[in-house]
């Protein structure tokens, strides 16, 4: 059976949707895969063949493409609704609320917001991300720069798609420093990036950055690294699949118009927001340490050695500022960066582990179930069966 997939592949979110459509595709055994690209779908033939599609919609003229076709569609990006069309998407609003949790848990007192006009993704993203900031009582600034025309600018290399650069420098010039700011997507992290480090802003000091996709190249492409949620595309590709393959062995059920959302996975912590804004400077700088040396175990007598101070110095800064002792502190960084990992599903128990310090997994999987009240293995269970159900 042959299934056409059309999307990009010059991003990491198009190669990991794609590696999780193939995921789906081993499973049945008896689909082959055939990846077109934007610029094919105009000829003739394209789709000789296929029995459905699974594409990134861009925009109206390939949706009337497809819809000629008569096939199956499941739409992965979903911009606009097109009749007839299966939807499966990232939970945007899931996304928006990360960030603010990211952003708090940093101590952030000042928001930003920067997306993409009249954007479907954007706009949802911006008014959640907004929204569980208002709950805790803050405000955000919010810019929406201009796209070029065509919505495909998502889906190249291009990392200069906006058209407006002056004016979005105009308003990084009048936010209030130091800030937090959430970008709709990693190229737009990355423009915002790029201007406020021309412009002598010091990032994360001054302005911290998070961006979505989790693009490794984009992300790596600044000067400082950008830190991103990642969306979950592969769980995303996974689903469609399944919906692809539940509407062609089921043509006469008729669909109920409702879009599938796919929780992201988490924020990938990269330097863009590493700085923790509290005071005092040196219980930032601890933090921050702490944030940099998962990988090996910390107790409160290297933080002491960091420091140069004393054991009841250090206690009463963090009781005082963050309502917890050190100890404490540095378990509950250490298990949610775990967290983060295992929901990933790319990394055994074992190295994810020895991420985060712990050189026994026995040990790890008692402190990980005390905290979250599941061992880790359920946890990478549970994920598998969550992507297999979508």
């Amino acid at each position: 059976m042959k299934i056409a997939v059309l999307t990009e592949s010059s991003s990491e979110y198009g190669r990991r949707l794609v590696d999780g459509v193939a995921a789906f595709a081993r499973a049945t055994h008896d689909w082959r895969l055939t990846w077109l690209n934007l610029d094919a779908i105009p000829q003739r033939g394209a789709f000789d063949g296929c029995s459905g599609i699974i594409a990134r919609v861009a925009n109206d003229a390939i949706a009337h493409r497809l819809k000629s076709t008569g096939l199956p569609v499941v739409d992965v990006f979903c911009q606009r609704s097109y009749p007839g069309f299966y939807g499966v998407n990232s939970n945007h609003e899931k996304i928006g609320c990360l960030a603010a949790e990211h952003f708090l848990a940093k101590r952030h007192t000042h928001f930003a917001f920067v997306g993409f006009r009249n954007v479907a993704f954007s706009d949802k993203r911006r008014q959640a991300f907004l929204s569980a900031l208002e709950r805790h009582g803050h405000r955000v600034v919010t810019r929406e720069i201009a796209l070029l025309r065509d919505q495909r600018a998502f889906f190249n290399t291009n990392i200069n798609p906006i058209t407006d650069k002056s004016a979005l420098e105009s308003w990084l010039a009048g936010l209030h420093l130091p800030i937090a700011l959430f970008a709709a997507n990693d190229l737009l992290a990355l423009n915002v990036s790029r201007l406020a480090h021309d412009m002598g802003i010091d990032i994360p000091r001054q302005m911290a950055i998070l961006g979505v996709d989790d693009d490794r190249l984009l992300c790596a492409f600044a000067e400082t690294p950008i830190s991103s949620i990642d969306p979950n595309a592969f769980g995303i590709g996974y689903a469609a699949a399944q919906t692809l393959s539940d509407a062609m062995n089921s043509p006469s059920k008729k669909k109920n118009h409702l879009v599938l959302h796919i929780a992201p996975n988490g924020v990938v912590t990269r330097a863009s927001t590493e700085r923790h804004a509290i005071k005092p400077e040196w219980l930032a700088d601890v933090l921050g340490y702490i944030d940099s040396s998962l990988d090996r175990p910390l107790s409160t007598v290297d933080l002491e050695a960091f420091t140069g101070r004393s054991h009841v110095t250090l206690s009463k800064a963090f009781r005082e500022n963050l309502g917890m002792s050190p100890l404490r502190y540095i378990t509950e960084v250490k298990m949610k960066a775990a967290h983060a990992l295992l929901a990933r599903g790319e990394l055994l128990v074992k190295e994810v582990a020895a991420r985060v310090g712990y050189p026994s997994v026995s040990r790890f999987s008692v402190v990980y179930g005390e905290f979250w009240g599941h061992s880790p293995r359920q946890e990478k269970g549970g994920r598998r069966a969550a992507n297999a159900a979508c």
